[in-house]
């Protein structure tokens, strides 16, 4: 039954889970609370918009989204209450969330005591407050412990609204209404038979039980506002409660003041505090130690008179136990300037400073928690100690944690510039990966750009490689936008992916299908054309690419990276150029890239155009079947309309083949006799001496192969005659397209052209009138 009652109640929760993220504001906010990147954009934008010189401004900026964060979730907490799991979560981020506000409370509250470096003495009064005020004036420590424990209650204050017990248990001004309504009434039973507040201690008779639970919950109540810094409304809720004479035990603390010692003026000014403080603490001390006080009423004195031994069982919390080392610490240090002789000796038994509280603090449990140790060490001082507590943190914690931490370094550096470069780089490598991986590209671009150029340009290329193409350009825009050197990151990304996918070499001619490896070679040309300044060395990179597709073979990957080029790069290279240098020549890489390209456009078209007459020649019309048996009239016109058709055909098939052989044969001998010099030949010597022996290699593989396909289409389309012409232009000095052939590429390219001299019935060894007198090779 237990199992079938788990398992109903596990089913129900999920449903009522399901039933919640149904409702779309419901399911934004939890997973706008619960994501990892909930105030990533908030602390970018406050990080770029205020001055780093106001860097506390910062600060306050980045406190500002924790604490609205913090209520926002706090609010969902009623939407999932039924949901454990929900719950849980939500519960998980709001901790974090308020840790996390608490840290940079506390960094900006020190740092701001700081720059605050003195107070003016203004009090010379002659008086307890006097010399208190100029003890804070003169002592950086003690202004330092008072941060620290204002920090501790204004935390404290925030959650007052979300204490469980509330006060308001009176139904008049009179304490004890039900003891007092037993006394009245004559029903005494064993309870008090006075109504003056130390009856209970005096009679050694207790409440009456509804009054006992009330004023349990009403200390507790009290101790609460001291523990928050509100004093005055726990004593403005004394009052409420018909318990005044425990409001004037609460402003015992005040230190005295007669401003009418020093006031010249006849008029006398009111006297402030208690002239009596000692002897009110020390009554205070005692009555912690006294028989039969709760252990509520115990820690509420324990706090007034410093008695750090009585407060610290009620502290549940981490910073309730800091808080108390804290408070009693500076109310050590007040005592010791006041020097008052009647304070108990066992007030002076347990000298507290900072850093035997630290210590104390060091060893709990809770201190191992991230923030809570880093809070420690910005109270100590310790720099040292919170790099490498983020340093830490960085290696184990999520994108959350690491945001946070990236930016306290942020913070830190500005506030002590120099000090750790190396940790602040380390944060911002750890952060940037972590946002790449929650596909924050702006806020990738930003961070990576507040590292040195060549991080930036490391980092950038390795986390920027697998951005989809759609989105490449946004990327260039953020990194134009925050100075990244975005052309080197670019040129670093397509280094490494061609260094990680080299091309097969195999002796396919043409390969129809482009595999993976090529697909990538290809896409990598995309990341070179984001920014047209970059386009000469997009169109350098370019032509590398295809002459090893080409030295490969592979021409359907060469053509593919060749259509990525855009039509207007030639135009864009001089465009660029003449920006800087106005109408000076381009450099020697650049022309030669230019020629380079035109030529690689000439051949790859020549493959398009023999490609196209291979498809078109294959594809004559087929010729009918005509029936050769006695057929019928109708069947005899059918037939010749058939062959009408079939006839017809064919001429415009045959016509189509003379264009597309000319046009083969024109782009054909485009290359071969490609202007300026010859094909891929450069006009300018460049400084590549591998890429002039790729080039040379090109010519040696693609001329030759060029020649036997040109003559391949002119045989098959019967222009024997232009076969014997183009071993003109192979012999030519001009030229010299014969030195690019090997001998078995000659011998078989003549015994070719004899072929054809025979089919034309002309002397195969006859040449062009302009160059009868050149010599010819043998």
């Amino acid at each position: 039954t237990s199992v079938l009652e788990s398992a109903s109640a596990e089913i129900s929760q999920l449903s009522v889970a399901d039933s919640v993220l149904q409702n779309p504001e419901v399911a934004a906010s939890i997973d706008k609370i619960t994501s990892a990147n909930s105030l990533i954009h908030g602390f970018s934008k406050a990080y770029k918009e205020i001055s780093t010189e106001d860097v506390l401004s910062v600060v306050s900026s980045y406190t500002g989204q924790c604490d609205e964060l913090y209520e926002h979730s706090k609010s969902m907490l009623a939407s999932v209450k039924h949901s454990k799991k929900l719950s849980q979560q939500l519960r998980n981020a709001c901790s974090d969330i308020a840790n996390e506000r608490y840290t940079w409370k506390l960094l900006g509250a020190i740092y701001q005591n700081k720059l605050n470096t003195s107070m003016e003495d203004t009090d010379d009064t002659d008086s307890h407050l006097g010399a208190i005020n100029r003890l804070y004036s003169k002592d950086d420590d003690i202004r330092h412990y008072q941060v620290v424990l204002d920090w501790l209650e204004s935390n404290a204050a925030q959650l007052l609204p979300d204490l469980p017990t509330k006060v308001g248990y009176f139904s008049g001004k009179v304490s004890w209404e039900n003891t007092f309504h037993s006394l009245c009434n004559q029903k005494m039973k064993k309870t008090v038979t006075s109504m003056d507040p130390d009856a209970p201690t005096r009679e050694g008779a207790p409440l009456n039980e509804i009054d006992l639970e009330d004023q349990t919950r009403l200390v507790k109540h009290l101790f609460c506002l001291v523990r928050a810094g509100q004093a005055d409304q726990a004593q403005k809720l004394c009052i409420e409660s018909g318990q005044c004479w425990r409001a004037a035990v609460i402003d015992g603390w005040r230190l005295y003041n007669d401003p009418n010692y020093s006031n010249t003026l006849q008029q006398r000014e009111a006297v402030e505090g208690n002239a009596n403080r000692a002897l009110w603490k020390s009554c205070c001390w005692d009555f912690c130690n006294a028989s039969g006080v709760s252990t509520e009423e115990r820690a509420l004195y324990g706090v007034l008179s410093g008695n750090l031994q009585a407060v610290l069982p009620v502290c549940t919390t981490f910073h309730d136990i800091l808080w108390a080392h804290i408070k009693t610490l500076i109310d050590q240090q007040v005592e010791s300037e006041l020097c008052d002789s009647m304070l108990p000796q066992a007030y002076w038994k347990h000298t507290l400073s900072l850093d035997s509280i630290l210590d104390t603090m060091g060893k709990l449990k809770p201190s191992n928690n991230l923030y809570n140790k880093l809070q420690l060490q910005l109270i100590a001082g310790d720099l040292a100690g919170v790099l490498q507590t983020a340093s830490e943190g960085l290696e184990s914690g999520g994108v959350s944690e690491r945001r946070f931490l990236c930016h306290l370094l942020l913070v830190l550096e500005v506030l002590h510039p120099g000090q750790a470069p190396d940790a602040l780089y380390a944060a911002l490598h750890k952060y940037v990966l972590s946002l790449r991986e929650e596909e924050c590209l702006e806020e990738t671009v930003f961070y990576s750009s507040l590292l040195p150029p060549d991080m930036q340009v490391s980092l950038l290329s390795h986390v920027l490689s697998d951005v989809d193409e759609d989105l490449r350009a946004q990327c260039v825009q953020f990194a134009l936008q925050h100075n990244v050197p975005i052309e080197d990151v670019t040129m670093r990304i397509y280094k490494k992916i061609i260094s990680e996918s080299s091309p097969s070499n195999n002796d396919i001619i043409s390969v129809a299908n482009i595999s993976d490896t090529d697909a990538r070679l290809v896409g990598a040309v995309s990341w070179l054309l984001l920014t047209e300044t970059q386009r000469s060395a997009a169109l350098r990179e370019a032509n590398r690419l295809i002459r090893r597709f080409l030295g490969a073979r592979k021409h359907a990957p060469a053509c593919a990276v060749f259509e990525m080029i855009p039509t207007d790069t030639i135009e864009v290279i001089h465009r660029e150029w003449s920006k800087e240098f106005q109408s000076t020549p381009l450099p020697a890489d650049d022309a030669n890239a230019v020629r380079e390209y035109l030529c690689l456009q000439a051949y790859l078209d020549t493959h398009q155009a023999y490609n196209d007459w291979c498809s078109h020649s294959a594809n004559r019309p087929s010729t009918p079947k005509y029936s050769v048996d006695k057929i019928t009239f109708s069947e005899q016109v059918a037939q010749e309309e058939k062959k009408k058709s079939y006839e017809m055909s064919l001429q415009r098939w045959e016509q189509n083949l003379t264009v597309q052989t000319q046009l083969t044969r024109d782009k054909m001998l485009n290359v071969l006799l490609f202007i300026d010099g010859g094909w891929l030949v450069d006009e300018v010597e460049g400084t590549d001496l591998e890429r002039v022996d790729q080039l040379e290699a090109l010519r040696r593989q693609c001329i030759p192969a060029t020649t036997a396909l040109l003559v391949n289409v002119l045989r098959e389309s019967g222009q024997d005659q232009a076969v014997v012409e183009l071993c003109d232009y192979i012999a030519s000095e001009q030229y010299q397209l014969y030195k690019l052939f090997n001998q078995q590429q000659l011998k078989d390219l003549l015994e070719k052209v004899y072929d054809s001299s025979i089919k034309c019935e002309c002397d195969p060894l006859q040449f062009n009138e302009a160059e009868q007198n050149e010599t010819s090779p043998s």
